[in-house]
């Protein structure tokens, strides 16, 4: 017996040496070809390295083979070249956001195509009925080239976030119950293929991985530019346009919170027009807000709004002194008053995000147990943290018109998204070990509930411990569709991290058989 786990040993030895010793090949491949590239490439022994590599979630760290900063999409090519022939993984990074890293491989080993070089906006059309933009380009030179052109586009209020990322998994802003995502604005993607090939993907060319790249573009290629169909300023006959930007807090126990947050849901479900952006955000002051923006003027959002603000305030403590502001804002002074202090250049967080269906309503029971969770845990924990709630559906929402199954995205009957965020206190390491738990324990309250059985998640907020994340993104008829698709588009798995789609298994069909 003693033989035989000895010899079992040498097995098992010997395989670990031959993958080290395959990796460490690999690995010098790589950095050969590399070494013949024209634009900046970042190994472990570069000097830059460890800044090049810090993740913006400080949580998180992983050792990516190398960094390359292209600048144009043939220079994208050449560095998938020499992935492939190294079998190295590839991951994009165009703001470097993601909550779990997978910009940076989301674990040790990839090849990172940093897009910060691609940042160009080209006009199609002198009216700017149609913008050609890098994908490396951030939201705030997103906002800026398009009040030049006096054009919009619905996104969120984060200036540092790539267009990227932003776009490839939803896009989503106070504007996009009236104006649909990002993503839903995107005519044509330019995408760097795994075989090297730069192709067009819109409705009239590669209709299936145009499909696919609307709602999972990181699992199939690097995306170097999306196309963008644009929009006036404001729907609004007011000159000129104007935006109304508005924030109620309120102080009070759980009770109170629960009952402001039953009548923001009631309106949101039931009374809200497609103009009104909202979120109903809590803080660790155990403070609660009514926070977002309105396309139109200062007089109608309050005849619309405020019946909402005062059921709240008469529940509420109004000794506290409750906050109260609605301000009449231009389109970029609006979106500078959401985006608030000046963006973090890194975190150290975990985060969750759960959303609601159209359908299915919180009930009280729901609320109070969430509420009163929150107040009971909060004091017990050393964290920064925030819920916010946005509002994607009700009645007119533009992005529960679109019919479910035109792109890989699939919430199209959704009504509130929650977003769960705690953070270390000075936003470094090391991590709280209360942190995880204090989250997941606010997800688990919500889901408690009969309506826990409807929620679903926002790609957009990734998390890297959501388990059954296939269901929870995509639903089963989606993801299916797309494992087809990878299987076709990157059979070889050159487009990876954790939560990358998995091709099915099933090689050798063409599109006429899908």
């Amino acid at each position: 017996m003693r033989q035989l786990f000895d010899l079992q040993a040498v097995v098992i030895y010997g395989w670990g040496a031959l993958a080290a010793q395959s990796s460490s090949a690999n690995h010098t491949e790589l950095e050969t070809c590399l070494s013949s590239l024209s634009f900046p490439v970042v190994l472990p022994t570069s000097p830059d390295y460890a800044l090049a590599s810090r993740a913006y979630n400080r949580r998180l760290s992983y050792h990516p083979s190398a960094i390359v900063y292209p600048s144009t999409p043939a220079q994208v090519s050449q560095s998938i070249l020499c992935a492939s022939r190294s079998r190295t993984p590839v991951v994009a990074r165009s703001g470097g956001h993601s909550a779990a890293a997978f910009s940076l491989g989301g674990k040790d080993g990839s090849l990172v195509v940093d897009l910060a070089g691609l940042y160009g906006v080209v006009w199609e059309d002198e009216e700017g009925l149609r913008v050609r933009v890098g994908t490396g380009l951030r939201l705030k030179g997103l906002g800026k080239a398009l009040r030049k052109k006096g054009r919009a586009l619905p996104h969120g209020t984060c200036p540092s976030v790539g267009v990227g990322g932003h776009a490839a998994f939803g896009g989503f802003g106070f504007t996009s119950r009236e104006w649909g995502l990002l993503l839903d604005r995107i005519v044509e993607a330019e995408v760097v293929l795994a075989d090297e090939r730069l192709v067009n993907a819109s409705l009239e060319e590669n209709e299936d991985l145009f499909w696919a790249v609307r709602g999972s573009a990181p699992s199939f290629g690097i995306v170097t530019s999306y196309t963008f169909s644009t929009l006036p300023v404001l729907y609004t006959t007011i000159k000129p346009p104007v935006t109304t930007a508005y924030s109620y807090v309120f102080a009070g126990n759980a009770s109170s919170a629960a009952q402001c947050f039953l009548a923001f849901q009631d309106f949101a479900s039931n009374h809200a027009p497609p103009p009104l952006g909202m979120q109903f955000s809590l803080i660790p002051d155990q403070t609660y807000e009514l926070f977002g923006s309105y396309t139109g003027p200062l007089s109608s959002f309050e005849d619309i709004f405020l019946p909402l603000v005062r059921e709240c305030e008469s529940t509420s403590d109004q000794d506290s002194g409750t906050h109260a502001w609605a301000q009449e804002l231009g389109w970029e002074a609006h979106l500078v008053s959401q985006a608030g202090t000046p963006p973090r250049v890194a975190d150290c967080f975990y985060a969750k995000s759960l959303m609601t269906s159209d359908r299915t309503l919180l009930s009280s029971e729901t609320v109070e147990r969430f509420m009163h969770h929150l107040w009971d845990e909060t004091p017990k924990v050393r964290l920064a943290w925030f819920v916010e709630v946005d509002v994607y559906g009700g009645k007119g929402s533009a992005i529960n018109g679109l019919p479910a199954g035109g792109r890989a995205f699939r919430y199209r009957d959704r009504l509130l998204g929650f977003h769960v965020k705690a953070s270390s206190r000075d936003l470094r390491p090391p991590y709280p070990a209360e942190e995880i738990p204090f989250v997941e324990g606010l997800a688990r309250a919500l889901s408690e509930g009969e309506e826990g059985a409807s929620f679903k998640a926002y790609g957009s907020y990734v998390d890297p411990r959501l388990e059954e994340w296939e269901e929870m993104y995509y639903g089963e008829e989606i993801y299916g569709r797309l494992r087809v698709l990878k299987e076709l588009w990157d059979p070889t798995g050159l487009f990876g991290f954790p939560q990358a789609i998995a091709g099915d298994g099933k090689v050798g069909r063409t599109r006429d058989e899908l």
